[in-house]
């Protein structure tokens, strides 16, 4: 007891001493004294963001030197104020997104301003004076009043997560068990609810899927509860997983899809919320600083190539990705965009079909990325809101289908919002590739260089986009004519990203409503058909333009629809594409009438199957037994357990998610073996050997062959 004492004042001493030493924090250039609040310029104006500031009071408590806590004290009295505290706004004790607006439009400011503040109280109230401390305590609790009140759906994985992470620590900070147990609950339910499908819902973000990341990690390093501790470091690794697996090391870049992703992230440019030009020395450093585990590290390099990676994240909406990593390039697929939200700032930031890649003689990679687009809106035209530049995406205005294997896809467009009920002068599905230079970039149609713009193609015809170390075949389907004029054009923008496009246009031309689009409605005969075939190849593989477009044209194309008739409710009208080629077929069938209607999805292998995992480093299923790299997990069936495999096989990791006590058997590629007689959920983790087990529930202890603890 004696030693624990000393040990104890000791580490105090080291830790007053350490503080005493450090240096305060610069006040960066940006700080507004008029307001004591951090700003920023967006589109002109100068903006006052809460959860910036709110950001910037934990770096300055954290740190907490005597100028650090006074400055702090300036900004909290203007962050607060951007609270809503009158207790008839529905929106009471949420915050506004920038001191600027009048009334809290986002509702998501509040979890972004708590998950500073709740974690900067939980290390450092100690160091604030007791009136100051009670004020931020006061706005904390109105704050998870107003999130439990909102009580985001589970879907909307980032915020959620938010919301259990705040709540969670926040009741604990507060000492309320009734506000920490609706945490510890909601935590519960999203996992079971991801766990039926197998990543999250809001797929492999940029930037959200770092957003999800950094709180589940603060979430686990700090919570008391030790079920919600457990379930916190299972997903975050869950989720670290999928990002591995997305890492292109040539590129360096976070390979698509994306369920969202802002348009300077996706482009190489750099991105928001901590991401860089390149993604992967951002994971670097978030291995570095542990906010993601160590053991993923291997899938950031060459090792981890080539790799096919499949994953479901909406199981009842029929959801899932596809990547093929390769040495010269990703290119990633969805069956669909998240579809659920009607919500400016979220549904159009799709970036549903994809592709990075090497381009030896230039610095940047290469990218290429679809939309529909409606009345040309394009690049700088749009802001979600009044906080937000309007050079962050370019609107995706439509409902992508789509399937992919391997290196070939099919890509489908309907326009959403096209119909009576607004004008519209254009109505276009794009192919965009943005850094367009002829110095080093060739497009062709068939055997032709193109190379004046505009170009027009005509429907049956091939082009061809020859970049970096990469070629890229498209080849439009039926693309409904809503106008008279062509339809098939490869420009060249003048935009800030010097954008070389193929457009397939619906409509081009004046102004008009489209009542045969409108549902409900008495002339409507279904969506129009807009879409494409897709086949990307290395340069190692083909050699010239030429060989590629003919190499698709000896392929069979399937593009056969039903006749048009006016639907009623109840009918259907199918639209079937397909190719096939050297006994690979690829294809689907939708219905023009109700998009959202379940297709017909198949491959070379048969109808499409949703796998909750399928890799080759990693697997996860409800089969009970998984079977990887000469590994082998057996648990029990119907319940969610997961296995990685390094690529060098010097670590292996292993999850059980289920939702029954389950007995978990682990076999190594060496002979060696990890046997627990039952556990409740947990983690496994092999290395070289030395083994570390954090589960709930085990009971007994763990049998081991050949290996031992660390």
């Amino acid at each position: 007891m004696k030693n624990s004492i000393i040990f104890f004042l000791t580490l105090l001493m080291y830790i007053c001493t350490n503080a005493q030493n450090r240096t305060p924090l610069p006040i960066p250039e940006n700080f507004d004294p008029s307001v004591n609040m951090l700003s920023t310029m967006v589109n002109g104006e100068k903006i006052h963001w809460a959860y910036a500031n709110a950001q910037f009071v934990e770096k300055l408590l954290d740190n907490g030197t005597p100028r650090d806590i006074e400055l702090a004290k300036k900004i909290i009295p203007s962050l607060l104020s951007t609270q809503e505290l009158r207790k008839k706004s529905p929106h009471y004790g949420g915050f506004r997104w920038e001191l600027e607006s009048s009334m809290v439009n986002d509702l998501n400011a509040v979890e972004f301003v708590l998950d500073a503040l709740i974690p900067a109280m939980i290390r450092n109230e100690n160091k604030l004076d007791k009136q100051t401390a009670d004020t931020i305590k006061q706005a904390i609790r109105l704050g998870l009043k107003n999130i439990a009140n909102i009580d985001v759906g589970l879907k909307y994985t980032n915020i959620v997560l938010k919301d259990i992470s705040n709540t969670s620590l926040g009741g604990e900070l507060l000492g309320d068990t009734a506000i920490a147990n609706r945490g510890y609950r909601k935590m519960k339910q999203w996992m079971e609810f991801t766990d039926h499908s197998g990543s999250a819902y809001e797929y492999n973000s940029l930037p959200y899927t770092a957003v999800a990341l950094d709180v589940l990690s603060k979430l686990e390093k700090q919570i008391t509860h030790e079920p919600t501790r457990i379930r916190a470091k299972l997903m975050l690794a869950r989720l670290s997983l999928t990002t591995g697996l997305h890492m292109h090391a040539p590129t360096k870049r976070w390979a698509g899809p994306h369920g969202r992703a802002y348009h300077n992230s996706y482009t190489s440019d750099g991105g928001w919320y901590k991401l860089a030009a390149e993604e992967l020395t951002t994971i670097e450093e978030w291995i570095e600083d542990e906010t993601i585990p160590e053991w993923i590290e291997e899938l950031l390099t060459e090792k981890a190539l080539p790799n096919e990676v499949i994953e479901t994240v909406g199981r009842n909406d029929e959801i899932f990705i596809s990547t093929q990593l390769t040495e010269d390039y990703t290119f990633g697929v969805a069956s669909r965009n998240m579809a659920n939200q009607a919500n400016r700032f979220i549904a159009w930031q799709s970036n549903v079909f994809s592709s990075n890649y090497v381009r030896t003689k230039r610095e940047v990679p290469g990218t290429i990325y679809t939309r529909y687009i409606l009345n040309n809106e394009w690049l700088g035209d749009f802001a979600a809101g009044p906080g937000r530049p309007k050079d962050m995406l370019i609107p995706d205005r439509g409902h992508f289908q789509g399937i992919m294997e391997n290196n070939r896809a099919i890509g489908l467009y309907a326009p959403r919002g096209l119909n009576a009920m607004d004008h519209y002068s254009s109505a276009k599905s794009v192919i965009a590739f943005p850094r367009w230079n002829d110095a080093y970039d060739e497009i062709w149609i068939e055997d032709q260089k193109v190379t004046t713009f505009p170009a027009e193609f005509k429907p049956g015809q091939t082009v061809i986009i020859s970049s970096g170390e990469m070629m890229l075949g498209l080849r439009p389907f039926t693309i409904s004519n809503l106008a008279t004029g062509p339809q098939l054009f490869i420009k060249l923008l003048d935009d800030p990203d010097h954008t070389l496009v193929v457009e397939l246009y619906n409509y081009d031309g004046p102004e008009k409503t489209f009542w045969e689009l409108a549902w409900p409605g008495t002339f409507y005969q279904g969506q129009p058909q807009n879409g494409f075939y897709a086949e990307i190849v290395s340069k190692k593989d083909v050699q010239t333009p030429s060989q590629l477009s003919r190499l698709i044209n000896r392929g069979e194309f399937i593009d056969e629809v039903d006749p048009k008739l006016t639907y009623t409710g109840v009918e259907n009208r199918s639209w079937k594409v397909g190719y096939q080629r050297d006994g690979k077929k690829l294809g689907m069938t939708v219905d023009l009438f109700d998009w959202f209607k379940s297709p017909k999805r198949w491959n070379s292998k048969g109808e499409i199957s949703m796998p909750m995992l399928q890799s080759k480093w990693a697997i996860e299923n409800r089969t009970g037994k998984i079977d990887l790299n000469g590994c082998s997990l057996a648990t029990l069936s119907e319940n969610a357990a997961w296995l990685y495999t390094s690529p060098s096989g010097n670590t292996v990791v292993a999850g059980y998610h289920g939702t029954a006590p389950s007995p978990l058997y682990l076999k190594l590629a060496d002979g060696s073996s990890i046997e627990i007689p039952q556990m409740e959920q947990g983690i496994i983790i092999w290395e070289k050997g030395k083994v570390s087990i954090d589960a709930l529930g085990i009971h007994k202890k763990p049998i081991l062959k050949k290996c031992s603890l660390k």
